[in-house]
């Protein structure tokens, strides 16, 4: 393919002119990012060609220092050598498994068998020896072995390489891994001649681009042997290859080919990205220094040397036999021109996306003898009826403008460009950018200084964002406002309209293209969340229900309860802002007749939270921009203004609020709280439903309890019971608050746990007031041997307490430690450890959280006042009737000994090995199975017998002695005790 394209060049073009042709056809590519660092080649090259290019194959030898990982298994062929290290492992009548590694004389020594030569083997053959050697020495004995550990090899790599020196690489590496372990090959190396020396002397040349290339291999990814050299010479001579390539950049030319012909040139940079005919273009430096040109019409004969440069460009780019369909279409693209001759075959109805804007449409076509881009302009709504049928030519282009794109005429972007004619800001929209050219080309022109000019210089625009037909096609935004009237009135939204024809007519009046055209027929201006926002003939809009279509020409996320109607008064001249409800409105429970130029200001529901939040105190809200209030309008009439401390909330976006009707919002909001959605401050037109309210509230939460709903009011506070059947629509009015209260919940959002010697344990859920005598009644009662006098009940909330108390134990000792430092005092050593020790004890000591209950349903029948009240998360376990007594604490081994009647405490401390040094006998108690502790003496001078029941704890806390230099001893021995219990409760719940 490539031979072919460059068999097809034009040879006729002369020399000078190719170049200047090649330079501009790369100057039209998309821009590649300027490479960083730079070698003194690719700089060359790169200001050679135009463009930057980088070295070939320095880029894909990644930095990687180390070894090569061996991954997967290893093959049997893998020759052995010194320092492998072998994994023998032995089944049958004799059992072992050990690791051997093959020593400095190649041997393997394996215990029982003779020494076997393992280095220069295969893994196989050394596995066949091992077996028949095991077999002679051993009856029925298999023997595995497998390679644990791959040697390590030292290689030496030298000249530019980032990291030059001795590498360590396992047996397995190659060439390619011994330079990327030395931080690859720099951009003054070569890829081509690197040489590998053998510790005997042997030699040879390795190219890495026969590995780099598609297809490669070669001698780069042979193995290494320790002691190997690689050494790298300086770069050699190189070639460049720029332009429309699918692989541009700087070659090395082979020691054995000092000269390359156009289509080996191509193959190296991955052939043409177009295919089809291309022109050649090679740059070479001649022995005076002077760079000249030459067109490559023989694609066979080797004249690409050192210095090179090629540079290789389609000889066409243009597409033909087609025209184009952009804008506001279904399906924009490219159509066969054979099909579309004409509009009518480039474009039908059912093309056009929703609210296309017919009247005015684009046709780009290339002038026959400029060759230069002009816009026509098209009436598409006569294309459409068949009125008219203008021909297309090979690659015009048919642009449909939308509804939105026409409104962006008369944005804030551009209106303020026409005001002022600064240049927008940077990264603007493309067609501002073009417009705004066009404003300075043109100061006097009819944008820049004729009536729709002026005219704009009073208009306030959307902040609509622009369009993308408009960075499509920067010219269009221009030549659209070339082809305007500005409609001023008679419209739901004035502004500029472009138009194919000369003349505008609307509602019995005309004006020309490029003109103004106002309509004094009495209108009414929808403004805010509508469908449709704009001015509004009086006899179609002539009351509140009508303007408002009963709803429909209400947006989804309308606020329901306020919209203001701003009205001026022909006679006095003041300006009233009239509430009323939009959602009375749709439902047809209101109406009221409007009059000429009235406004009627909708808000959404968002804008409206967002309005009011910083008169409800939430921070979330930022501030709102509000515009100036009109001029003329008395304070009288209106709303009094804002204080200074009560900023107006941000809306979601969108225009500025007038500061009145801001006022207007803030004063009349009713208080919603409680279990609603968002809880907040709602503003209201009048008296309003609370069911309203809540509504406007997204609703109550699915625990509100509707029966007792709280409404305050100036002089009193009721409940209102908004469930019950018959009940009075209840109103409230602004200035009041309601309040949804939670119903309490019939069941506790979690479960607890029984466990056990009970019939069914498992988890259940409870109600509230719930005992543990019913629980364990539901669990099926209690089993034969269950042991209630041993019941264990955690509780959460308990557990908490615990742990907070265990945290507080510890920030005490670190505060006496610190304390301790600071005076001065001389701390030893193995104290200010033991008391470390103690504090990280204490912060990883997990309480169960026990709690003492009876749970013997016999006796809870007969005290109910002992019958404890469930909580979510309580958890019971009910063990069988032990036969054991629990020894812990400071014990040489602490355990669960034989219970036996009549033994003493000490006994069975002496069963468990006796105290340790850090004893505290004088403090040692018992728990007993219920979790009741007893204090308990275990001297020799004490004759108290204390009866130890099974199940029973002994608990020998440790000696706050070692703690003496710390300021808080005496709170010490508690703390040392709650830590032991905690221990010991471990201790009988892990049984």
């Amino acid at each position: 393919m490539f031979l072919f394209a460059c068999m097809t060049i034009v040879r006729s073009a002369p020399v000078a002119a190719l170049i200047l042709w090649t330079h501009a056809a790369l100057a039209a590519e998309p821009a590649r990012p300027s490479p960083h660092g730079q070698s003194p080649v690719e700089a060359a090259f790169s200001a050679r060609a135009g463009t930057p290019l980088r070295a070939f194959g320095y880029d894909q030898l990644p930095d990687t220092p180390g070894g090569t990982a061996t991954l997967g298994a290893v093959q049997a062929d893998y020759r052995l050598g010194t320092g492998d290290t072998l994994s023998v492992m032995l089944r049958g009548q004799k059992t072992a498994s050990k690791r051997v590694v093959i020593d400095a004389e190649g041997r393997l020594l394996l215990e029982d068998l003779r020494p076997v030569t393992a280095a220069g083997r295969t893994l196989a053959e050394l596995r066949e020896e091992v077996q028949a050697a095991m077999s002679a020495a051993h009856l029925d004995v298999e023997v595995f072995v497998s390679l644990a550990e791959v040697r390590r090899i030292g290689v030496f790599v030298l000249g530019p390489v980032r990291r030059p020196g001795r590498v360590e690489l396992t047996a397995f590496a190659t060439v390619l891994d011994a330079l990327t372990a030395a931080g690859g090959v720099t951009a003054d190396g070569s890829l081509r001649s690197v040489r590998l020396v053998s510790p005997g002397g042997g030699e040879r040349t390795i190219d890495l681009y026969r590995l780099l290339m598609p297809g490669g291999g070669g001698a780069a990814d042979e193995r290494l042997r320790d002691g190997d050299r690689v050494l790298v010479p300086p770069l050699g001579p190189t070639v460049a290859v720029a332009g429309a390539v699918k692989r541009p950049g700087i070659y090395e030319l082979a020691a054995d080919r000092p000269r390359l012909t156009l289509a080996e040139m191509g193959e190296l940079a991955g052939g043409p990205v177009r295919p089809g005919p291309a022109r050649a273009l090679r740059l070479a430096i001649g022995a005076d220094g002077a760079e000249r040109g030459e067109e490559v019409t023989d694609a066979g004969t080797p004249l690409f040397g050192d210095g090179d440069l090629l540079l290789l460009t389609p000889r066409q780019e243009n597409r033909r036999n087609t025209v184009r369909l952009e804008g506001h279409v279904h399906r924009p693209g490219p159509r066969e021109l054979a099909k579309a001759r004409s509009l009518r075959g480039l474009v039908r109805a059912e093309d056009l996306r929703p609210e296309p804007y017919l009247p005015f449409a684009a046709l780009a076509t290339t002038e026959p003898r400029s060759r230069a881009r002009a816009l026509h302009p098209i009436d598409l709504a006569a294309v459409l009826d068949g009125e008219s049928d203008p021909r297309l030519a090979e690659g015009d282009t048919l642009i449909v403008l939308g509804a939105e794109d026409v409104d962006f005429l008369t944005s804030e972007p551009v209106l303020a460009l026409l005001r002022d004619g600064k240049p927008p800001p940077a990264g603007a929209c493309r067609g501002l950018e073009v417009l705004a050219r066009t404003l300075a080309a043109e100061p006097q022109g009819t944008l820049a200084r004729g009536p729709q000019a002026r005219a704009a210089a009073t208009m306030t625009g959307s902040t609509a964002p622009c369009p993308p037909v408009f960075d499509e096609h920067p010219d269009l935004l221009a030549f659209a406002l070339g082809h305007a009237t500005l409609v001023r009135s008679g419209v739901p939204r004035p502004g500029f309209y472009p138009a194919a024809r000369p003349t505008v007519a609307m509602g019995g009046a005309s004006a020309p293209r490029g003109g103004i055209l106002e309509s004094e027929a009495p209108r009414v201006e929808l403004i805010g969340h509508v469908r449709h926002p704009g001015v509004r003939p009086l006899h179609a809009a002539s009351s509140l229900r009508r303007a408002l279509a009963d709803g429909e020409a209400m947006l989804p996320g309308i606020y329901p309860l306020l919209g203001v109607i701003e009205r001026h008064d022909r006679r006095t001249l003041a300006r009233q802002l009239i509430a009323f409800s939009p959602q009375e409105v749709a439902a047809g429970r209101f109406d009221r007749h409007l009059s000429d130029h009235d406004r009627i200001h909708l808000l959404s529901a968002e804008r409206v939270r967002a309005l009011v939040a910083p008169a409800t105190g939430d921070p979330r809200a930022p501030a709102a921009p509000v515009a100036a209030a009109p001029p003329g309008a008395p304070a009288a009439e209106a709303p009094p203004p804002l204080p200074a401390s009560a900023p107006v909330g941000a809306p979601m976006g969108g225009e500025p609020i007038d500061p009145a009707i801001a006022a207007l919002f803030l004063e009349r909001v009713v208080q919603v709280r409680g279990a609603v959605l968002r809880p907040g401050a709602y503003p209201v037109a009048g008296p309003t439903a609370i069911e309203a309210l809540i509504d406007a509230a997204d609703g109550a939460t699915a625990g509100a309890d509707l029966t007792a709903v709280e409404v305050t009011a100036a002089a009193q506070r009721r409940l209102v019971d908004l469930v019950r059947p018959g009940t009075v629509r209840q109103a409230v009015a602004a200035g009041d608050a309601i309040r949804v209260n939670a119903a309490p919940a019939a069941l506790e959002s979690r479960a607890v746990t029984i466990a056990g010697a009970v019939r069914r344990p498992g988890s259940y859920d409870v109600t509230r007031n719930e005992t543990l005598s019913s629980l364990i009644e539901r669990a099926g009662g209690l089993t034969e041997e269950a042991y209630p006098a041993g019941t264990l009940f955690t509780r959460a909330s308990e557990r908490r307490r615990q742990k907070e108390e265990f945290e507080q134990g510890a920030r005490t000792i670190e505060r006496a430690l610190v304390r301790a430092k600071a005076k001065g005092d001389t701390v030893n050593p193995d104290d200010a450890a033991h008391t470390r020790q103690l504090v990280a004890e204490l912060r990883s000591a997990e309480p169960l959280g026990r709690i003492v209950v009876e749970a013997d349903p016999t006796v809870l029948k007969l005290r109910p006042e002992l019958n404890v009240l469930l909580e979510s998360d309580d958890r019971i376990l009910i063990p069988k009737r032990p036969l054991t007594v629990a020894v812990a604490g400071e014990v040489l081994r602490p355990a669960a000994l034989q219970f036996r009647t009549g033994k003493a405490p000490e006994d069975y401390i002496r069963e468990a090995g006796g105290t340790t040094r850090e004893a505290d006998e004088g403090r040692a108690y018992l728990i007993l199975p219920d979790g009741r502790a007893q204090p308990m003496a275990i001297s020799a001078w004490n004759h108290t017998v204390t009866a130890v029941p099974p199940g029973s704890v002994v608990v020998v806390p440790r000696d706050p002695k070692p703690f003496d230099w710390l300021e808080l001893s005496k709170n010490l021995g508690s703390i040392l005790s709650s830590l032991a219990i905690t221990a010991a409760s471990v201790s009988v719940i892990s049984r």
